[in-house]
């Protein structure tokens, strides 16, 4: 197929999520960090929102609420992040970085620097900056697709 053939843009977007996500995966196991892509994109959104109640996270995340509490599970184990009692509903928790946290993320970007220069390689920086562009107008469509249907 070539490049300009109308292949369905469902295709070209599951495609290029799952060799991205596959090779940032890569990366970690070769510097020796057993994460997952899902952990990290976690981890930094704990980090940048901290005390967030884990359904408004698992929301800011666009996952469900089950997905979030696996990879808690996991971060928690590894000393990342902990769970906090919500002072104003004792049903809820907060999600908070531990002092490990930061660190152990700024060893993570060091290792996605080179896989994420690898899919934009070639391209000029006004077209970087407009597909970010649009892949934001995208996502923002998706989320509010599914918020329509709910």
């Amino acid at each position: 197929m070539s490049p300009t053939s109308a292949e369905p843009l469902g295709i070209l977007f599951s495609d290029v999520a799952r060799l991205y996500w596959r090779r940032l995966e890569t990366a970690f196991a070769t510097a020796d960090l057993d994460f997952t892509s899902a952990e990290m994109r976690v981890l930094i959104t704990v980090l940048d929102h901290p005390g967030l109640r884990q359904a408004a996270l698992a929301e800011r995340l666009h996952i469900e609420p089950m997905t979030l509490c696996g990879h808690l599970d996991r971060l928690a184990g590894k000393g990342l992040v902990e769970r906090r009692p919500d002072p104003d509903d004792r049903r809820a928790k907060l999600v908070h970085a531990t002092e490990a946290g930061a660190p152990t993320l700024a060893r993570l970007r060091a290792v996605t620097e080179a896989v994420r220069a690898a899919p934009i390689a070639g391209l000029a920086p006004e077209e970087v900056q407009t597909l970010r562009e649009l892949l934001v107008r995208v996502r923002a469509n998706l989320v509010a697709c599914a918020e329509a249907s709910r």
